[in-house]
């Protein structure tokens, strides 16, 4: 076995580890309860406290990627980002913002792979970035998705000791940045919207300090009852999920018929 090989082997990511290793949970959640690294889909919902997330931006399939070596590398750049900071240039990676980084390195590694015949990152050149990048400047994508596009390969070099199997050995565009590759140019102007009239901004401000001082002590109230109401949802799942059909849909009748009762009541 080569050093490399040896290497890479010794530093593999074992498939039982959870996905969100660092990034704090939602009440009610235990980490090692949820998505791990070997996991077909990652579910990322109990680290994202945004409540109007969608489930699909926050979650990562695997198992609908074609090629098994992408489904593969994808895994091992997700995992990096979520839980590796690079200071001063990289933060770790919001949870809510899974998806969108899965489908831009998807579509890079896709690429590599269409190019060459396999998805093999030893053997991408400067010459071969060189024709994603002029893909994409001449599609119809904006400069600013561009630069999130080719922000990928800066990773992939950059978090090059955190990615045993898919780290991109050279330096993509030595001195550039990733909107200088984009063509993106940034020009500071000052804000000329028109500032809102005091007619619609004085009431405004006082419905936002009601919020406050008067409705906070509601919705935290609300906002625990919710929680203990979805606590119990997911017990009475649990405890129905080891029952034969005929004897779930007998005791979910009763619950049902119970709460009509007490409804009535």
């Amino acid at each position: 076995m080569t050093s490399a090989a040896a290497w890479r082997l010794a530093t593999a990511i074992r498939d039982e580890v959870p996905v969100l290793a660092t990034a704090p949970l939602r009440p009610g959640f235990n980490r090692h309860d949820l998505s791990r690294y070997g996991d077909a889909s990652w579910d990322l919902g109990p680290a994202v406290f945004r409540e109007n997330a969608r489930r699909c931006h926050v979650t990562a399939h695997f198992d609908s990627v074609p090629d098994p070596t992408v489904a593969r590398w994808l895994r091992e750049y997700l995992y990096a980002r979520l839980n590796v900071e690079i200071p001063g240039f990289r933060p770790r990676l919001p949870p809510a913002s899974v998806r969108q980084v899965f489908n831009r390195a998807r579509r890079f590694f896709e690429f590599v792979s269409a190019e060459l015949g396999r998805c093999d990152l030893d053997r991408v050149d400067q010459a071969l970035l060189d024709r994603y990048a002029k893909i994409l400047r001449n599609s119809r994508c904006r400069p600013v998705v561009v630069t999130r596009l080719l922000d990928v390969i800066f990773d992939l070099h950059a978090y090059r000791a955190h990615l045993p199997n898919v780290a991109l050995p050279l330096e993509p565009w030595p001195g550039r940045t990733s909107s200088q590759v984009a063509g993106y140019r940034y020009a500071a102007e000052e804000n000329r919207t028109p500032r809102m009239p005091e007619a619609v901004i004085a009431p405004l401000l006082a419905w936002s300090l009601k919020y406050v001082t008067l409705f906070s002590r509601d919705i935290f109230a609300a906002r625990e009852e919710l929680l203990r109401l979805e606590e119990r949802q997911r017990a009475l799942t649990a405890a129905d999920a080891v029952l034969p059909p005929d004897q779930r849909r007998a005791r979910r009748r009763a619950r049902l018929r119970i709460f009509s009762m007490t409804d009535d009541a």
